[in-house]
């Protein structure tokens, strides 16, 4: 594991250096110095999926069990994605951090449960959100191979995504731990079964009694991504090569793809920033615009990191959060 996370970091940084020397430094810097004091609103907007995806966690949580203020949920949130920028496995490496923190104002298989039942609401908000961004924004004159290749790759993403759905409707857990077991004799395993069996009953009792709430979650969670799409034509309006919604909406589209691709780089480094560089091109415009609009949102990225690292001091010094 740690020859892996070495491996995505050396890979990740290699991609970005490699499209910076492509498209060369002098027009992103020219680009850069466009926003000057307008940045403050790139740095303000993800508020806004902040909220939506806090939303969508709320929902994902049972309502009997759940005390905890969306404020303060909004925050353990924060944290939880600055580890998921920070490490490798980027789009679930935070997620122990979360339930870790929510489970001082409830039981730690409920945390874990409503952490499992958000991402894979917030998962298939993706696959949406990706499958509308390729079929609205890939130009018709794109080459057979290139279309391809994202649509493979979505295939891919979406079936990874429906196993890990149907792992937790069905309540999995346990029998995959047994099953485990059985193969390796790790005596570990066979002392976690309790805990397994207590989170497959905490999935499915929300699977059957809040079917309803799982549905809002991946609403909320959607409008988090479509948010994006907002941010990238935002960037390009500051910049001074307004973008239409279908554009952004595609290259929104493509970086989250390419961050996908390059989980064991953290943050998606070099691909995430490679997915922006592959959608410009593809759309026509200066590669250098499709770079430079990566590197903006990789700066509020580390500001909003700071932030959640913050929070999670916070958060970790706590017994118990208070209740609304």
């Amino acid at each position: 594991m740690k020859i892996l996370r070495y491996l995505g970091v050396v890979l990740g940084a290699a991609l970005l250096v490699l499209l910076v020397r492509e498209v060369g430094w002098d027009p992103i810097q020219e680009t850069l110095t466009l926003l000057s004091w307008t940045y403050v609103f790139v740095l303000a907007y993800p508020l806004s999926w902040m909220l939506f995806n806090t939303a969508g966690w709320l929902y994902a949580c049972h309502p009997k069990i759940m005390v905890i203020r969306f404020r303060d949920l909004a925050a353990i949130r924060m944290a939880g994605e600055t580890f998921n920028s920070l490490l490798p496995s980027s789009y679930v490496g935070g997620e122990p951090v979360k339930a870790k923190l929510l489970s001082a104002t409830v039981p730690l298989r409920e945390a874990t449960s409503s952490v499992l039942i958000a991402k894979a609401a917030q998962s298939i908000g993706l696959l949406f959100y990706i499958g509308l961004g390729l079929a609205l924004g890939l130009p018709v004159s794109t080459a057979f191979e290139h279309r391809t290749t994202a649509w493979i790759a979505l295939g891919l993403l979406g079936a990874g995504v429906a196993a890990f759905t149907l792992l937790l409707a069905h309540q999995s857990f346990s029998r995959v731990g047994r099953l485990l077991h059985r193969f390796t004799r790790w005596p570990w395993l066979q002392a976690q079964e309790r805990r397994l069996v207590a989170l497959d009953e905490s999935l499915g009792s929300f699977y059957r009694e809040c079917k309803g709430r799982f549905l809002a979650s991946v609403f909320w969670h959607g409008l988090g991504w479509i948010a994006g799409v907002l941010e990238l034509v935002l960037i390009f309006s500051l910049m001074g090569h307004p973008l239409s919604w279908q554009q952004g909406w595609f290259m929104g589209a493509m970086a989250q793809l390419g961050a996908v691709i390059g989980l064991i780089s953290p943050g998606g480094l070099g691909f995430y920033e490679g997915g922006h560089y592959m959608a410009a091109v593809l759309l026509g415009l200066p590669p250098s615009l499709g770079v430079s609009a990566s590197l903006i949102r990789r700066v509020r990225e580390i500001f909003w990191d700071g932030v959640g690292l913050y929070f999670f001091s916070t958060y970790s010094k706590k017994d118990r959060l208070g209740s609304p």
